[in-house]
């Protein structure tokens, strides 16, 4: 039994070790704001920002996406730089340097596990929101767009300009280019044209030394890297240069729903066997999720078919009744518009919504917690594996799925070409989003939990030997519970070979030769060829 004495001797040790902890973080940030205004030698009032702001919370929080990592108790940064220009991230790179202070490198905060903007240890982010300029060259039909620009306004800009260039990428408009550029980058335009990596041709990076390459001058080596690897693992990417490509003057696009109470095992088992198959215009996304039926509170899981392609109404309605009859597809399902306002409806907003919002992004968002993971299939799931599979999503409720289909252009790119590796082979990739908005922490452990349980029980369906993984939809639970005597290389080499196959070796050397101290780093960042590597 612990002594009143003993008690009170803990209390005082623990207050030494705080006062000592705080004392260090306050001279660490102090030598780290000297650095900098020492090194700029202009105002920086407008570019960084401590917890002493009163701005500080509303910049940490304008891009924090996933409230998880929106509570009190989550660690924070000791400073937020929101570059203005090049020389804001050179010098920060520099002077976390010299100061030991690691970065976090924050576009679009969307990081499922928010390692742009969180960290254990005393760190500053890099907030690239103001370098997000979007500027398109109708002659090349080229774009180059700084890290910080959202989807929204690449869209937009790409649309202002053009009624007949587009660019595949995500569907959300919040979504910073950094983030989904570096690491794949995956949208409704995959099937035709690859993901946003297979279309970059340049970039501009500041590397560990404080300098600012492109293409020519990082080597094809470190841009290979980038395009599919992670760029916070390798520098800070202030830019990329992606080739526009032509699309039809007319796109359709429709949305077909089915409750399982009916038929829609039946049609989704259906969509497995053809949706890789079909012609490389066409896309169809098969969604399923709970939802409430009647007046009481019978739960039922219903499918949404949402579907692209690039042509007319009057194309697409005999081609999906000779390929694939079962859904069922009605003209009075079906809208034709031009490409840029087909994206409104993947972000679900209404039909004719005016361009201009595709730039609205909210001052200080309010999202709700979240959990994502993600599993290719490689062979259908039979139907008495699909029924399993919605009676357990009806237990949790609150996860739904989108399962995301491949063949056409991503069957016909090597592995190797990017880091991004799941190519040829696969039936479909499947995002699992559990949302809710209960905000204690058991319900937050209670939902993260059945998340961990629902793709336990997915296991006997979807890829193995590795179980593949999708960077975008990063997963803190991948290469999270390893013995304690495992090496550092090996534990990333567990998470890194789910995201990355065999290419994982290749940008482990990039990794090492360009940043042979491991300086940028984060929980799952790309390590150097050393067991004692910091990772």
């Amino acid at each position: 039994m612990t002594t009143l004495r003993e008690l009170s001797f803990l209390l005082t040790t623990l207050t030494i070790v705080l006062s000592i902890s705080t004392t260090t973080s306050q001279s660490i940030i102090q030598n780290f704001l000297n650095c900098f205004s020492q090194s700029l030698n202009s105002p920086t009032s407008d570019v960084i920002y401590t917890p002493n702001n009163t701005s500080f919370l509303t910049i940490l929080n304008k891009k924090i996406h996933n409230k998880r990592f929106k509570t009190a108790t989550t660690p924070k940064p000791l400073a937020i730089i929101t570059a203005r220009d090049s020389s804001h991230v050179q010098v920060t790179i520099k002077c976390a340097k010299s100061t030991n202070i690691q970065i976090r490198i924050r576009s679009g905060g969307h990081d499922y596990e928010g390692y742009s903007y969180v960290s254990d240890v005393p760190f500053v982010i890099i907030d690239l929101l103001h370098l997000n300029s979007v500027d398109v060259n109708l002659q090349e039909e080229t774009a180059w767009v700084e890290s910080g620009a959202t989807l929204g306004k690449i869209y937009y800009t790409i649309g202002k300009t053009s009624n007949s260039l587009a660019f595949p990428s995500g569907v959300c408009f919040t979504v910073g280019a950094g983030g989904q550029l570096s690491s794949g980058g995956y949208g409704n335009l995959m099937r035709k044209f690859g993901l946003s990596i297979d279309n970059t041709i340049d970039a501009k990076i500041v590397d560990v030394n404080g300098n600012i390459l492109d293409r020519k001058s990082m080597g094809e080596d470190l841009f290979w890297a980038i395009r599919g690897g992670g760029g916070a693992s390798f520098g800070v990417i202030l830019s990329w240069k992606l080739k526009l490509l032509h699309v039809t003057p007319q796109v359709t696009v429709f949305k077909v729903k089915r409750n399982v109470s009916d038929d829609a095992t039946d049609v989704v088992y259906k969509w497995q066997l053809i949706a890789p198959k079909l012609p490389n215009d066409l896309f169809i996304r098969v969604q399923p999720n709970v939802v409430k039926i009647g007046q009481g509170d019978k739960k039922v899981v219903q499918v949404s078919f949402i579907g692209q392609f690039l042509g007319t109404i009057e194309r697409l309605l005999p081609l999906v009744s000779q390929s694939f009859p079962e859904l069922g597809l009605k003209k009075s399902d079906c809208f034709s518009m031009p490409w840029i306002n087909s994206t409104f409806f993947w972000y679900d907003k209404p039909i004719g919504t005016p361009l201009e919002s595709m730039l609205n992004e909210p001052n200080d968002p309010q999202p709700n917690y979240f959990k994502g993971k993600s599993d290719y299939v490689k062979k259908p799931i039979p139907k008495e594996a699909i029924e399993s599979i919605w009676k357990l999503m009806i237990v949790g409720e609150t996860l739904y799925m989108q399962w995301n289909p491949y063949g056409g252009r991503m069957g016909e790119i090597a592995p190797s070409e990017t880091p991004f590796p799941h190519r040829a082979g696969n039936l479909f990739l499947i995002q699992y989003l559990n949302n809710w908005i209960e905000e204690s922490p058991k319900a937050i452990e209670r939902h993260v939990n059945f998340s961990r349980l629902f793709y336990e029980f997915m296991t006997p369906y979807v890829s193995n030997n590795p179980r593949e993984a999708f960077l975008n939809y990063r997963d803190s639970d991948i290469g999270a519970n390893h013995p304690s005597n495992v090496t550092k290389i090996e534990i990333a080499r567990t998470y890194g070979t789910k995201y990355f196959k065999e290419n994982f070796e290749r940008l482990v050397s990039v990794k090492t030769k360009v940043d042979p101290e491991n300086f940028f780093r984060h929980e799952q960042n790309i390590p150097i060829r050393s067991c004692k590597s910091q990772i």
